[in-house]
């Protein structure tokens, strides 16, 4: 897992969230061109973290995806990760990790190339041993 922790992209501006989060744990395959924006499902019973993001698909086999997460509550650290998947299962995937405290964002983006099958996204609360303390539902892009 590639960490924004090491190199955070902390931003005031959110350009990648969309104005609704009309998604719950799953969405509908979008396979069109352009920009699309997605909304994480917060984590249930905890307040800690609040994660969007959005994906361009680049012809046939690249996606660039951008995800970025907002701590809003008390913890060592939280974020969301998403992960792109390619035909064969194999998957990659990048973390958008705060470390620096509530009110603080921090977001990243990376061109994938071959692994166009599938964009799956969850975030998380981790502890401080590094371990991932709660994640809340995965929500499947397409």
């Amino acid at each position: 897992m590639r960490s924004a922790a090491a190199e955070p992209s902390v931003t005031g501006t959110a350009s990648a969230r969309p104005e609704s989060s009309p998604h719950a744990t799953s969405s509908p395959a979008n396979t069109s061109s352009g920009t699309h924006n997605f909304t994480v499902p917060g984590i249930p019973g905890d307040n800690v973290v609040t994660a969007w993001g959005s994906y361009t698909k680049i012809g046939t086999a690249r996606v660039k995806v951008t995800m970025c997460a907002k701590q809003t509550g008390t913890a060592f650290s939280a974020g969301a990760i998403a992960l792109v998947y390619a035909a064969s299962g194999a998957s990659q995937n990048i973390g958008a990790t705060i470390l620096t405290g509530p009110g603080n964002t921090s977001c990243v983006a990376t061109t994938f190339i071959l692994y166009t099958a599938h964009l799956k996204v969850h975030a998380f609360i981790g502890g401080d041993n590094g371990t991932i303390v709660k994640t809340g539902p995965v929500l499947t892009i397409y």
